[in-house]
């Protein structure tokens, strides 16, 4: 039985609030960004349309947020394996930046000069802060006194950075502040002791720096900090919590707020002399702010009472602006520019996720109609960044983009999705295609495909005519698992671009299951990152059949994977405890982000015989070593929210 399965409406409250914990701020460094020129147009019938053009940037799945600066210089990271690896787009080429001798690095800051900051792994294994440039190479940051791991959150125009360091497993996390003169610093904290965490998250080129502490009565408050005023609890509305996400060029600060005497969250303003301000909810029942312009434009999202969410917009001039969909059920506005343009996701009307730019001339744009020369079978799902110039960047079913305006292109390739089966059976033949547009006809050196499976590299059979190229392979894996599966295309200037896609190869045995899709993660359920709310991926090979703790589907160990920024959990072992109502139930341990022994349970309806898949409840968790209870990092089946285990947005099932 093979079904294909995409949702129809969400009733699940969404909402992408970035965690400091996790550097997904989506606030970062604010930058003082030059005016650009206009972007080229075309004029049809009258209608002024920027069109863009797509640059391929990378393929997999996200370990963290993307920046772009005002030169159009991006900083991205991907997950590798178990590990996050740090890239840099200079505006030609993509480089890895490399660790600090260890297992990974995650990028989460970047300022004009093209300076990145982030955290990477040491040969000991700790996790140290850390400044890059092309010219100069990764500097370890180092950490505070009494602590043993660091993590840079955001950069300035003036090489200051932020962050915080924290000790292991008893020094609380405290802010720091870094230049190449003075060092790493601490910013202290509101409430002295054990409980005097304090967490930088964003910073202007003036060095006022935001982000949030404990205070003495065990809340978090969002702080400001200056050279000659120190740290500063700026919450004056009683919130039970509140963090600083953003800093303006004018030294306001932005962020999200639960008040003490509410179950709702609510965006906030701060400014200096004027205190915080509620920014309410245009008529929703709670708002978050997901980041700030330079000049102070917000970006975030409302929830509906029906449970919907919309993209919302907010300015001093103008206030909070609701921004609609593209004909479904809900939307997110992720980040804004000095130039009235938004940007975010919206559903269309049969809900698929479509990556927007929003600008109150041109109103709500699915971003997937204003493509130049995009190569076949390109779908564009959230925008995630987007600068002064209108560069943006999204992601999409290739991985992540960079789409420029008008007929500013980059050169190169332009290498579309892999067009494949996600759930393949094991041993049948496996048929996959590429596409690509050569708008610059410089012509095709090679194609290389990497099942994933450690069979090798192996050439594909290009076609070529004009500006339109593809590429097709075929495979048998011979084990049941989950691949990655990697084209790379490769022009005669020897400019190479990788797109991949992850493959469930299923047993050809009776009583198992195969899946691969994504679940609507809701609010609560990431416990690191409690408002986070998005599309997490998952991919299932398991048994239906009660068997022992190390459960085989014919000879290759069963496992389930799921992935979401900051998040990646593969799981080491998995059994099948039988069935539950309406649903199948699994248990077993795993590893997140490559490291650690933990627990999961699994209980879903995918590849429930007679059932529809719409359910995924997942619990991640793992026995504290002193006390013995419960450490949960992850649950989706009883969130704090109150909303239901996450539902399905799409799955490729294969039970039998």
């Amino acid at each position: 039985m093979r079904r294909v399965h995409t949702n129809g409406r969400s009733k699940t409250s969404v909402a992408w609030w970035p965690c400091l914990l996790l550097a997904l701020a989506a606030g970062g460094t604010a930058l003082a960004q030059q005016a650009p020129a206009p972007a080229l147009e075309e004029n049809k019938g009258g209608a002024v349309r920027t069109t863009y053009r797509v640059v391929n940037l990378g393929s997999g799945e996200l370990s963290a947020l993307p920046k772009i600066n005002a030169r159009g210089q991006i900083v991205f990271s991907l997950w590798d394996g178990a590990a996050s690896r740090g890239y840099f787009y200079d505006g030609r080429t993509v480089r890895d930046i490399g660790t600090l001798g260890g297992s990974g690095t995650v990028a989460l800051g970047l300022n004009n000069a093209g300076q990145l900051a982030g955290g990477s792994f040491t040969v000991t294994g700790s996790e140290h802060a850390f400044v890059w440039s092309a010219g100069g190479g990764m500097l370890d940051l180092g950490v505070l006194p009494f602590t043993a791991n660091s993590r840079a959150q955001a950069i300035n125009n003036r090489g200051v950075v932020t962050g915080f360091s924290e000790g292991v497993p008893s020094t609380p996390p405290l802010a720091f502040r870094w230049s190449v003169s003075e060092g790493m610093s601490s910013l202290g904290a509101l409430a002295p002791g054990v409980d005097g965490a304090s967490w930088g998250a964003a910073l202007n080129d003036a060095g006022l720096i935001a982000g949030a502490a404990n205070t003495a009565s065990l809340e978090r408050h969002a702080f400001a900090w200056m050279p000659a005023r120190g740290l500063v609890d700026i919450d004056t509305l009683g919130s039970l919590y509140s963090d600083g996400i953003a800093v303006s060029a004018r030294g306001e600060v932005a962020g999200s707020r639960l008040p003490a005497d509410d179950a709702t969250y609510r965006a906030w303003r701060w400014a200096p002399g004027r205190g915080m301000q509620d920014l309410g909810a245009a008529g929703g029942v709670e708002s978050f702010t997901l980041a700030m312009s330079p000049g102070g434009r917000i970006a975030g999202l409302v929830n509906l009472a029906s449970g919907d969410q919309r993209a919302m917009t907010w300015t001093r001039t103008e206030g909070m602006r609701l921004l609609g969909t593209l004909g479904g059920a809900n939307s997110r506005s992720q980040q804004a520019n000095d130039r009235g343009q938004v940007v975010g996701y919206a559903t269309d009307r049969t809900q698929a996720f479509r990556a927007f730019a929003w600008s109150a001339r041109s109103g709500m744009v699915d971003l997937n109609t204003r493509l130049r020369n995009a190569p076949p079978g390109l779908v564009l799902d959230d925008a995630l960044a987007i600068n002064d110039n209108g560069d943006i960047v999204s992601s999409s079913n290739a991985g992540l983009v960079l789409l420029t305006p008008g007929h500013r292109h980059k050169g190169g390739h332009v290498v579309g999705p892999v067009a494949a089966p996600e759930v393949v059976r094991a041993g049948a033949a496996f048929a996959a295609t590429v596409a690509w547009v050569d708008s610059a006809r410089v012509g095709t050196r090679s194609v290389s495909w990497s099942w994933g499976d450690g069979s090798g590299a192996q050439a594909g059979k290009v076609r070529e005519a004009g500006e339109a190229g593809s590429a097709s392979a075929s495979h048998h894996f011979a084990m049941p698992g989950v691949y990655r599966v990697t084209v790379t295309v490769t022009d005669r200037n020897g400019r190479s671009k990788a797109v991949s896609r992850t493959v469930v190869a299923a047993a050809s045995a009776a009583g198992t299951v195969a899946a691969r899709g994504s679940v609507l993660s809701p609010r609560g359920a990431y416990r690191k990152a409690p408002s986070w709310v998005g599309k997490a991926a998952f991919s299932l090979v398991a048994p239906l059949a009660a068997t022992g703790p190390a459960a085989q589907v014919a000879g290759m160990p069963a496992q389930v994977h799921f992935d979401l920024p900051g998040l990646r959990f593969h799981s080491s072992s998995l059994r099948f405890l039988g069935r539950q109502g309406a649903q199948h139930v699994f248990h077993g341990e795993g590893s997140i982000n490559g490291a650690g022994k933990v627990r999961f349970r699994l209980a879903t309806t995918v590849g429930l015989a007679g059932a529809a898949p719409e359910r995924f409840a997942l619990k991640i968790w793992q026995p504290d070593p002193v006390s013995g209870k419960e450490v949960v990092h992850y649950d989706n089946s009883g969130t704090p929210s109150g909303e239901a285990a996450a539902p399905l947005v799409e799955a490729s099932v294969l039970a039998q």
